[in-house]
């Protein structure tokens, strides 16, 4: 199978502008203006822009490289930006889209590229079927293609000369929608207030890690599971998935329950919309382009980028069977929901009663409306099985 679903990627760039449009209808949206942002505190930058309602107006070299590649293949090139179990993720200069590249012998394990980009499909469906009645923001990266090693030669004579020589061997090829970094003011303010004070940085180490290639690409976990921890200075690149702690978001004043809320949509949209337990995915803080007012254009704006709460990393999920007893589904969701990295993410009833609160009630009230329109809800209730899994948890806490 050359593709799951073939489709053009001005089309799909458009449908997820749209997508992304709705999502943001149903919040007051806070523009900011980068410029701006260098003239306060690194505190303020952060609480201002690690919302889900800020948009950032930036004078941005993302966006000059994007337009000056974008009809000139010679400048399409090829990076690595990501790495994870089951292969590498590379960007193609001047495209909208990431390239998610196999590992050597993934293909034969049963979590593969190939079951992920079905779990992918499956979850990005019912994210988007159910966004209305759930009223969720939280975004999943669309998939595009799955591009097997045998197949696709015009695909591959275009990107083996163009990808890293330590990858340049053809693998199973997944194609997604790209979350885009976190704008350079907020990874500056990033590095100064979590990075300096921890390893009393001066002016030159900050600009050394605001300039190095590899700390462009940041994405920051969102971590309400976890108070505390540390970032290591022997990391090269510590802006890549940077562990943004529950202490830290509570010091800066970010809004922590409308983020636990927004993932309890999320879990309750992947447990019944999806049938999908939820294995080990992450949830991070990127960006996506938009426009003034969420105006709808053909060629993306990568000046206003708009903050999103992002699920992805669908690689250890597992199908969920409705027809097997309560019991049987409950604890499949609940047995995942302690797996992994699962509870960095979800907040703790014990030790953030407030926060767990607001997850409860955005993933009983998402889930139950999914139920309904599933007509499961006779089935399935919710309340009990937040209530079991509350009790289960507790033996799970960091």
């Amino acid at each position: 199978m050359a593709s799951r679903r073939k489709v053009g990627k001005s089309d799909e760039s458009a449908r997820s502008a749209a997508s992304s449009i709705a999502r943001h209808a149903q919040v007051a949206l806070l523009f900011l203006d980068a410029a701006d942002l260098e003239s306060v505190t690194d505190s303020v930058v952060l609480k201002r822009s690690l919302s889900l309602t800020s948009v950032i107006s930036t004078r941005s070299s993302f966006a000059r490289r994007f337009l000056g590649a974008r009809f000139r293949p010679h400048l399409q090139l090829v990076n690595q930006i990501g790495s994870g179990l089951q292969g590498a993720v590379f960007e193609m200069v001047g495209k909208t889209y990431v390239l998610k590249k196999e590992s050597p012998g993934n293909e034969l394990r049963p979590s593969n590229l190939q079951s992920e980009y079905k779990m992918h499909c499956d979850v990005s469906a019912a994210f988007e079927l159910y966004q209305a009645s759930t009223q969720s923001i939280v975004h999943v990266p669309k998939p595009h293609d799955f591009i097997l090693k045998t197949q696709d030669e015009a695909f591959w004579a275009e990107i083996l000369p163009k990808i890293p020589q330590d990858y340049r061997t053809r693998g199973n090829v997944v194609t997604m929608e790209r979350i885009l970094p976190l704008p350079k003011v907020v990874r500056k303010a990033i590095i100064t207030f979590f990075c300096g004070r921890s390893w009393n940085l001066n002016d030159t180490e900050v600009e050394y890690l605001l300039n190095n290639p590899q700390n462009k690409h940041c994405l920051a976990r969102v971590y309400l599971g976890k108070a505390n921890g540390l970032i290591r200075r022997e990391n090269p690149a510590p802006l890549r998935n940077f562990p943004l702690y529950l202490d830290w978001m509570e010091e800066l004043g970010i809004d922590t329950v409308m983020l636990s809320q927004e993932m309890g949509k999320a879990y309750a949209t992947l447990h019944w919309g999806a049938a999908i337990n939820g294995d080990d995915v992450e949830f991070v803080l990127g960006t996506s382009v938009t426009r003034d007012y969420g105006m709808l254009i053909e060629s993306p704006d990568f000046h206003h980028r708009a903050i999103g709460l992002y699920l992805l990393d669908f690689g250890q999920c597992e199908e969920v069977d409705f027809k097997q007893d309560c019991d049987t589904v409950y604890q499949a969701f609940k047995g995942a929901m302690v797996l992994g990295d699962n509870q960095l993410f979800i907040p703790h009833a014990s030790t953030s009663p407030p926060l767990f609160e607001a997850f409860k009630k955005g993933y009983i009230d998402a889930g139950t409306a999914i139920l309904s329109a599933r007509k499961l809800n006779e089935k399935f209730n919710l309340v009990d099985f937040m209530k079991q899994y509350e009790e289960y948890a507790e033996d799970f806490v960091y």
